[in-house]
């Protein structure tokens, strides 16, 4: 049987604790990392959640009148096409869209283009992920007649109207088209407001 010297087992011990004291330095930061990469995957489940559940009019909605291609670009995020000269179509992965019209505000003048119009691309996907509680009745729709302000048409119909358009004429008017959907496939109201924001006399109905 080997005998081991007191000198012996204190180098014995050394080492073991040196042994320890490694093991122990190499697990903390290896633990620390995967508690850093855990909430880094948290962070992206939640932007990625976020992002899938941006709706139609979210995106529509981050396109302001009067602003420049870059600036639109920018707030949107993504690479349009253009279907035809000075118009642009706009879609997200999720198929949210915008066509986005963008002019001079005095044609000749030189002066910056600027998105003049934009339009809903995807109302379909409003029409059909309508809630009952999001549809008017045929009765309430018949109500509605030209010449009525937004809150008029509001009070008969019990709810905003579905912004899909919004121009900019001469002088800086603003017109906005709003849908109410009905009962039925495709069925709805379409108002065109004109007037300080595009939300005060109605000018034009189409009820189908």
């Amino acid at each position: 049987m080997m005998k081991v010297s007191a000198k012996n087992w204190g180098l014995i011990g050394f080492v073991l604790l040196c042994s320890l004291v490694l093991l122990t330095g190499c697990g903390q930061p290896a633990g620390e990392k995967d508690s850093s990469d855990q909430v880094a995957g948290q962070t992206t489940e939640k932007e990625s959640t976020d992002q899938a559940g941006e709706n139609v009019s979210d995106f529509f909605n981050k396109v302001q009148i009067g602003q420049t291609k870059a600036e639109v670009d920018a707030a949107l995020g993504v690479t349009p096409t253009s279907p035809v000269e000075g118009a642009f179509d706009y879609v997200d992965e999720n198929g949210n869209g915008v066509t986005v019209i963008f002019m001079e505000r005095s044609l000749g003048d030189g002066s910056p283009k600027v998105a003049l119009s934009k339009k809903l691309i995807g109302t379909e996907k409003y029409i059909t992920e309508a809630t009952d509680d999001q549809r008017i009745t045929a009765e309430q729709a018949e109500k509605i007649t030209e010449g009525m302000t937004y809150d008029e048409v509001k009070g008969i119909l019990g709810q905003d109207g579905f912004v899909v358009s919004e121009t900019e004429g001469s002088g800086g008017a603003i017109t906005t088209e709003r849908y109410w959907v009905k009962p039925g496939i495709a069925s709805m109201l379409s108002v065109t407001f004109a007037g300080p924001a595009g939300s005060d006399l109605s000018t034009f109905i189409l009820n189908f």
